[in-house]
């Protein structure tokens, strides 16, 4: 397999999309060896009216030893597609690109979502978002069980060039944001910011 292998994530940081955008393909490591404490695979992060707020899709913890993310199915716990579908109007609500995207979302994120595997939700999300931002990379999935350190490294050292949020936070400038805080506010134009970031490391101090 020569296409650098990426994790599952939900609704991903920005630094995951500037790595994947400067590449001419990318595969999705479905296939990714089961572990409780690898987080972004149903977490993500955005800003709220008190601080961060950690998104966080519960799972129905899969039984198997030799589990993958594959094996791990979406739980109904807390009807949390409401929270989330709640916080995003919240926080983004008032941005130039909220009402064109969020319908989108809804089709994605909601009790349909209930069941189905984590990895094939993260697949339909990552579609999405890679569709909304104008990001031509060809994307495949991999079932191959595979350890974590078979991952390149998505998340470089990296800056991401200044632009207006409705929330400003120094977290956006390091991608540890999810995209969508610069799809909600850039749009399109996001696709510009994470290919220049993708080529800009920071500077050691």
């Amino acid at each position: 397999m020569n296409a650098p292998l990426y994790p599952p994530q939900y609704c991903a940081p920005a630094a995951y999309y500037a790595s994947m955008a400067r590449r001419g393909e990318a595969c999705i490591a479905d296939g990714l060896r089961y572990d409780k404490r690898f987080k972004s695979t149903h977490r993500c992060l955005i800003p709220g009216n008190h601080g961060m707020i950690m998104l966080t899709v519960p799972t129905v913890k899969p039984h198997r030893a030799d589990a993958t993310w594959a094996d791990v199915e979406v739980s109904d716990h807390g009807s949390w597609w409401s929270e989330h579908l709640t916080a995003m109007e919240s926080t983004y609500g008032r941005t130039p690109y909220f009402e064109f995207y969020i319908d989108d979302f809804r089709q994605i994120i909601g009790p349909q979502a209930v069941g189905r595997r984590l990895t094939d939700f993260d697949g339909d999300l990552d579609t999405l978002i890679r569709r909304l931002l104008g990001i031509s990379t060809e994307v495949s999935h991999s079932a191959e069980p595979l350890h974590p350190g078979s991952l390149c490294e998505h998340t470089p050292d990296l800056t991401i060039g200044q632009y207006w949020q409705i929330r400003p936070t120094e977290q956006a400038s390091t991608g540890r944001l999810s995209v969508l805080d610069m799809l909600f506010c850039l749009g399109p134009e996001a696709l510009t910011l994470l290919l220049d970031a993708s080529r800009s490391p920071i500077q050691s101090r």
